[in-house]
Parts: structure tokens; C-alpha cells; sequence
């Protein structure tokens, strides 16, 4: 064995957990202990007099000579490799394995020598990369989560690329229907179907529970066909087997990854209800919504909570004397930069805001304090509730408590309830409208026949009226088939002892048409546009004619 200066130091070695390798300044092995033997496989025989580059793969191998040569201490050059380099190390049988490497210099009898401490860094390398997927992907689906979906798109070169993001209708439904497990396995199989699909210089990644992003090249609309196809084919867990419905946001081309993902989830998330389980491209018009969206969103929390919102009122006659009975309440939105905003745009943002239930709020106290100073105590008016209002275990005593503060009977209150609304828990409904109906208010069933009442539930519900959706007004008297469905409407309300009401009459041949069909009341810009509740209330007067009756 070389000789060291101390048997100590040389016991020390012989124990130690790293390799140690004594070399000459040829790189010719002089010494090594035995954990280099156990570390790469050669018998200490084989270490002794062959060069340190034995260890060593390539292209570091053929450069390690030239190392040694440049360590000059005279000159400067202190280090070979420095201390602590993590570098690949080779085993006897070829294997590559990571090791981190410490290298001394000292002097013995004129001559120079080297003592290179070699440590595997195998099961550390192994934990570091565990770590790093880990940090880079989706644990459920092993696609690539949001930041390591950034990381790969910023490293792979290419230009004019496009971002596709879809969304899973159903997912969060079922999840809740069928549990975690069947949201595990179903994240999984669109994984693999995703990943047996992609070429090699497409991508995906999970970028929500419910959200994959894709990064596709020129041919993307091509290549989401293909992809929503392959979506859209059954998934089977145990006996449930389920279709799911996939929504696809395309985005332009582009090289900057954020802007590509945010138009892409942009093309997604507005497709609205006709666009869903379809392909949405962003366009210039998109962007301009978009903006315009969140402008409105960024006024609209402040016009609900400093009452800059406005109650106007739309007139209802009866037919056969034409003499106003009722009232419409209507909310509208003057916005001082950006205009007139129909509730049609500013009401869906309000439900995603949190927002329309201190709308329907405002609404029903405005109207009912406005119904109270009408002239003519007959009047009644109608408040449109949407399902999350209707639905609220407080819905009924908060309209108890705004009749109360009214100082208004119950009569004089109509409570709309869109017909697709009332369907999503019958026995709920019915217990809504009893209790309603024990309160006394009016129910009127909005948008009749363009939802999916079943005739069997209508004559359970507790309503008052049929409200004939403009759908079927607005081609009257010249279809036929408009005739026939108002009819039908007519004929199923008075069998169930229901009054009918249209909307949207415009012109007096619908009036006429309307009421040779027996319909009861009509409300539209014939009778009146909305207005403000005191020009509503001048007009009402003692008689409550209507103009088209004076």
C-alpha cells in the first residue's frame, strides 16, 4: 500500500463510504480503498497502475490528462476540477452513474500526487429528479402541471405555435356523483389518450381539475378535430360507463406562452352554452369582448353598492279592454363610460360575480315600494327570480320581510320563474310554491314552451299564469305553426285554471290575433315601453287605461 503518514489516516480510508483514489501526476492510479472497488466493479488489482480515465466516460475522459497538465500551482491554477463537481462516473460494466467528486494536490519525495474523494450521488440524484417531476407535474394524470408546462414550451424551439385549452363539462358533477376514484381513473385515461395521440413536438399539461392545455404547431385546427374525436368516445369504470363533453378554446399563433394560454382559456371559458362541446377560436372580436367584459365586471360591484342601478317598469293590459293591470319590473344600467348595458350582458356577469342576489334585492324592494304609491291599488308587480334566488332556504321569508317593510298585500306580487329554472328540483319547486301560494303571492312561469317543463310536473306546480315566450308572439298573426303553439298554450292553461300572458307585442295584429286566441293579458312596446316607476304611475291613473284604449 502507498505509504501514508499515518496508519490511522489509512485505516480511515479503508473504512470510508466514499472512493478514494491516490494518483500520479501521469493520472496513473497508485492507490484506492476498498469502497472504490465495491463503487465501480474493478478489483483493486485492476485500479493499481492503469489511468484514472478508467472511471471516467467520455468525452471527460479524453480530456482528463489534459487536466492534470494544466494544474500549475506556481502559475496560479490551483484546482483540477475544483471540490465538490458532480460529475458522471463509470462502471466496470459500462454503467453511468452520477458521483461527486473532491480533488487534493500534495507533494511527497519531489513528485506530485492527487487524492480524488468520489461520492454516488445515485440515490440523492434519484430523490432530486423524484423532486423536480414532482414540482413539474399533474400527481393525478403525470402530465405536466402549469409550471412545468411554462418550463418544456420556453425550451422547445419552433415558431407560429398555438395553444389549445378544453375543458371537461361534466367533470365536476360526476366527480361528486362518482367519487374520487372515478375522477382519478378519469383524469388517467384522457392522460393516455392524450399521450399515445400527441406528435413529438406537441404537448400536454393539466392546467385546472377540469382544464388541459395543449400546445400544438401550424396544424392545430386539424389536430383538435382529431383530438376532441378521441375525447369524446366512452369512458368505462367498473359498470359506469359515461360520454364526457370536451370544449375546446384554440388560441392564435404566437410565441409567447402566456398570452397564447390566456386566449386560449379566453376562447374556452366564453363559449357559452352554445359552444359547448365545440372548437372556439380567439379572434380580434373575442379580444374586444373579453375587454369589454372585464370593464363591465370592474363597474358593476360598484354600481350595485352605491344603487346606480335603475328600476323601470313595462306595463301589462288585459286584452279585452285593453286596461293596464300589472307591471313588469326590469332593471337597467346606464354606465357613464361605457353607456347603456342591457341586463342581457351585465346579469350573467353579475351571477358569476356573487352579485345577483343583492341585485334581486335592491329590485324587489325598489318595485314593491313603487307598486305601493301607484294610484290605482289593483296593480300588481312581477319580479323576474333566477334559479339561485328561487332556490335560497331564505327565498320565501325575504319576501315576507320586503312585503312587510312595503306595507303591501301579497296579492299585489308576482313572483317569474323561467320554466327551465323550475326543473332542476321538483319537489323543492313544489314546496317553494306552496308556501308561496300560502303566502299569497303570484307565480307566473316565464318563457313558456321554450323550456322542458313535462306536462306532469306543471300540473303539480302551484302557478297562477303561463307567460307565452316572445318566440311565439313575434311571427303572429301570419305563422301558422305560431298560431297552433300559442293555441296549444291557451287551451293547457285554461284546462289547469291558469291565465295566460304574452310578451312582446308590437304591433295591433298580434294584439287582436292574441286575443281571438283567448289570451288573457300582453305586455310590449303596443302597450308601453319600460318607464321609470313615476311616469308608470301617471300613466296608470285613477282608470288604468292604457294609451291604446284613450
Amino acid at each position: 500500500m502507498f505509504d501514508y503518514d499515518s496508519d490511522a489516516i489509512a485505516a480511515i480510508l479503508g473504512t470510508s463510504l466514499d472512493a478514494v483514489f491516490t494518483i500520479d501526476a501521469q493520472g496513473l492510479i497508485v492507490d484506492t480503498n476498498a469502497a472504490a472497488s465495491r463503487m465501480f466493479g474493478w478489483p483493486r488489482e485492476a485500479f493499481l497502475g492503469a489511468n484514472i480515465s478508467l472511471i471516467v466516460p467520455s468525452p471527460l475522459k479524453e480530456q482528463h490528462d489534459g487536466f492534470l497538465r494544466a494544474f500549475r500551482p506556481d502559475r496560479g491554477v490551483k484546482h483540477v476540477l475544483g471540490s465538490g463537481q458532480r460529475l458522471d462516473g463509470q462502471r466496470q460494466d459500462g454503467s453511468r452513474f452520477p458521483v461527486e467528486v473532491g480533488i487534493s494536490a500534495f507533494e511527497r519525495d519531489g513528485r506530485r500526487y492527487f487524492t480524488g474523494f468520489v461520492r454516488d450521488m445515485s440515490e440523492r440524484q434519484s430523490a432530486e429528479d423524484r423532486m423536480r417531476y414532482l414540482a413539474l407535474h399533474d400527481a393525478e394524470s403525470g402530465l405536466l402541471n402549469y409550471r412545468g408546462f411554462a418550463e418544456r414550451f420556453a425550451a422547445a424551439a419552433g415558431s407560429g405555435r398555438r395553444m389549445a385549452v378544453f375543458r371537461i363539462e361534466e367533470f365536476r358533477r360526476f366527480s361528486v356523483a362518482y367519487g374520487e376514484r372515478w375522477s382519478i381513473a378519469t383524469v388517467q385515461e384522457i392522460a393516455a389518450r392524450l399521450v399515445t395521440t400527441l406528435a413529438p413536438h406537441e404537448m400536454a399539461g393539466r392546467v385546472r381539475d377540469d382544464s388541459f392545455a395543449l400546445c400544438l404547431g401550424s396544424d392545430a385546427g386539424a389536430r383538435v378535430e382529431t383530438l376532441a374525436a378521441l375525447l369524446r368516445q366512452p369512458y368505462a369504470l367498473d359498470t359506469t360507463v359515461v360520454q364526457l363533453t370536451a370544449t375546446f378554446g384554440l388560441s392564435s399563433p404566437g410565441d409567447d406562452f402566456a398570452s397564447l394560454l390566456r386566449t386560449a382559456q379566453w376562447a374556452c371559458d366564453r363559449a357559452g352554452a352554445t359552444g359547448r362541446g365545440g372548437i372556439n377560436a380567439y379572434t380580434d372580436g373575442l379580444r374586444q369582448a373579453v375587454v369589454r367584459e372585464l370593464a363591465i365586471e370592474s363597474r358593476l360591484r360598484e354600481a350595485v353598492r352605491n344603487n346606480r342601478l335603475m328600476l323601470v317598469l313595462q306595463p301589462k293590459c288585459r286584452l279585452a279592454d285593453r286596461r293596464i293591470v300589472g307591471a313588469e319590473a326590469l332593471v337597467r344600467w346606464d354606465e357613464p363610460q361605457l353607456g347603456a348595458i342591457p341586463p342581457a350582458e351585465f346579469i350573467p356577469l353579475a351571477e358569476r360575480l356573487g352579485l345577483v342576489g343583492e341585485i334581486t334585492d335592491w329590485m324587489l324592494q325598489r318595485s314593491l315600494a313603487e307598486i305601493a304609491a301607484c294610484p290605482d291599488p289593483t296593480i300588481s308587480v312581477a319580479v323576474n327570480f333566477s334559479a339561485l334566488d328561487f332556490y335560497h332556504p331564505d327565498f320565501v321569508a325575504r319576501l315576507s320581510d320586503a312585503l312587510a317593510a312595503a306595507a303591501l298585500s301579497p296579492h299585489r306580487l308576482v313572483i317569474e320563474l323561467t320554466e327551465s329554472a323550475a326543473i332542476h328540483d321538483v319537489s323543492l319547486v313544489n314546496t317553494r310554491l306552496q308556501a308561496l301560494r300560502a303566502l299569497g303571492v303570484g307565480v307566473s312561469l316565464d318563457d313558456f314552451g321554450t323550456g322542458y317543463t313535462a306536462l306532469s310536473y306543471l300540473r303539480q306546480f302551484a302557478v297562477d299564469a303561463l307567460k307565452i315566450d316572445i318566440a311565439f308572439v313575434r311571427d303572429l298573426p301570419d305563422s301558422r305553426s305560431a298560431i297552433s303553439i300559442a293555441r296549444a298554450i291557451v287551451a293547457l292553461a285554461r284546462g289547469l285554471g291558469l291565465e295566460t300572458i304574452a310578451e312582446g307585442v308590437e304591433t295591433e295584429a298580434q294584439a287582436n290575433a292574441l286575443s281571438g286566441l283567448g289570451v288573457d293579458v300582453a305586455q310590449g312596446f303596443l302597450f308601453g315601453r319600460p318607464m321609470p316607476p313615476s311616469e308608470f304611475n301617471r300613466l296608470v291613473g285613477p282608470a288604468t287605461a292604457s294609451p291604446g284604449a284613450r
